[in-house]
């Protein structure tokens, strides 16, 4: 429990002296009220591990102040003190929501077991919502739109792919729907009602790769104070895509073989081999063969990812799917904005005409500004011009800014430093002066998704 934060609330000074002394001891960091008022405020800001409230308080009883915690925390775990009269009122806490009650007198033995127990919960309850956050659960099918060729071979190739148990490595530029394929193939696999679990590789410090893949125990390292329980066995009987597969560091791939080759993963600081059932998919903007060749990706472990493979056509190869993804994107921004809007002809065939370096991502940014900023409900080829032509990155040979716009032109060297070195963020990243991890927040910010 050491470490862990306990809201302590009691009228009685003396008793809540003490009993602050005793917690202490037991290696909590303690916050103690005599009021409840006092105890709410004090939870609004600091967030908390563990309530212990007593029954009796002034102003406002036990059960009401347990109904206001837990409307500020609904995963806090609160356990009761009560006095010997008042056992009636401690099951009707028990009832409304709070983990356990203790009669005052209480055995310190019996107070320290109960809050770990109270802890464990708590625990366990994040431990499921983060699995249940990061397992997809949208049952709408993905849908790959379009009817240009390129678009009607990739469904093909998908429904093939789909039924096998093999690994499959997803390729394409930034922003082609690499992950839109991914959980396509896993809608239409026999394991489309198990999780659909992402791994973003190229978002998680290097030296916590390893825990995030496959768990770990409890004080493993600095900063493991509880159990976790690792991406690889959240995604059990489904399927795993690890994004942007070539920012995984070197060091983890030995480790990620095993687990794929053979479905074998042991927890960081653990010693149990645990079996797993988990279909990997794989996706990267980079070339890998390439970087195999430079020493940075394991030969063996591409060949183990790679058994199938899947090229995502760029938009410019496929213009004809410009004006379907476009009215699509409209209709969906117009639902959300609560207006009736749509494109005038020559305004999608002005977008279709663009060749859309930032493919679909891209497209879908500028007919959300479209929807956003356009004044009438029809969109003509004047708001094209104004809010999509004249805000595109300058050409590489330099020339006149076409902003003044602050985070429009960050946005505009982010995209160019990506085109540049080929999609490889951490090279991006290096050339404008910033971390890998920055660089990934603001691409979250500027597109949302992978």
């Amino acid at each position: 429990m050491k470490g862990r934060r306990i809201l302590f609330v009691d009228d009685d000074n003396t008793l809540r002296e003490v009993l602050k002394r005793e917690l202490e001891d037991f290696g909590l960091s303690v916050a103690a009220f005599g009021e409840p008022q006092a105890a709410l405020t004090h939870l609004a800001s600091q967030p908390m591990d563990v309530a212990l409230i007593d029954l009796r308080l002034p102003g406002m009883d036990g059960l009401e102040l347990l109904k206001r915690l837990r409307a500020i925390d609904d995963a806090l775990p609160v356990v009761m003190l009560t006095g010997h009269g008042a056992i009636r009122e401690a099951v009707e806490a028990m009832r409304r929501g709070a983990h356990d009650f203790l009669t005052k007198p209480v055995s310190l033995e019996v107070l320290e077991r109960t809050l770990a127990r109270a802890l464990g919960q708590r625990d366990l309850l994040q431990e499921n919502r983060r699995l249940r956050r990061l397992t997809d659960t949208d049952e709408s099918a993905p849908q790959i739109l379009g009817e240009a060729q390129p678009t009607r071979a990739l469904r093909e190739l998908i429904a093939r792919v789909a039924p096998s148990d093999a690994g499959v490595l997803v390729l394409g530029e930034s922003g082609t729907g690499k992950e839109l394929v991914a959980r396509a193939i896993h809608a239409q696999s026999p394991r489309a009602e198990r999780p659909f679990v992402v791994v973003h590789c190229g978002a998680i410090p290097e030296n916590l790769i390893e825990s995030e893949l496959f768990g770990h125990e409890r004080g493993a390292f600095t900063g493991a104070d509880r159990k976790r329980t690792g991406l690889f066995e959240a995604a059990h009987g489904g399927t795993l895509l690890l994004d942007e597969l070539g920012e995984l560091p070197l060091a983890v791939q030995p480790v990620l073989l095993r687990a794929v080759q053979f479905g074998e993963v042991r927890a960081v600081g653990g010693n149990r081999v645990q079996t797993v059932d988990v279909r990997v998919i794989s996706a990267t903007n980079r070339d890998l063969l390439a970087e195999i060749e430079k020493k940075n990706f394991r030969e063996d472990l591409y060949y183990r990812l790679s058994t199938l493979l899947i090229d995502v056509p760029p938009l410019r190869a496929r213009p004809g799917d410009v004006a379907l993804l476009a009215r699509t994107f409209l209709q969906r921004e117009s639902a959300k904005l609560g207006r009736t809007l749509s494109f005038d002809p020559p305004a999608l065939e002005s977008l279709a005409r663009l060749e859309w370096p930032g493919n679909v991502r891209e497209l879908e940014n500028a007919v959300v500004r479209l929807a956003t900023l356009s004044a009438n409900a029809a969109i003509g080829v004047a708001d094209v011009e104004r809010l999509v032509v004249t805000r595109r990155r300058p050409a590489a040979s330099g020339g006149a800014l076409p902003t003044l716009d602050i985070e429009e032109l960050e946005r505009l060297a982010v995209h160019a430093a990506l085109e540049k070195h080929a999609g490889n963020k951490r090279a991006a990243a290096a050339e404008l002066g910033v971390s890998p991890k920055t660089l990934y927040s603001k691409l979250a910010k500027y597109a949302g998704g992978s």
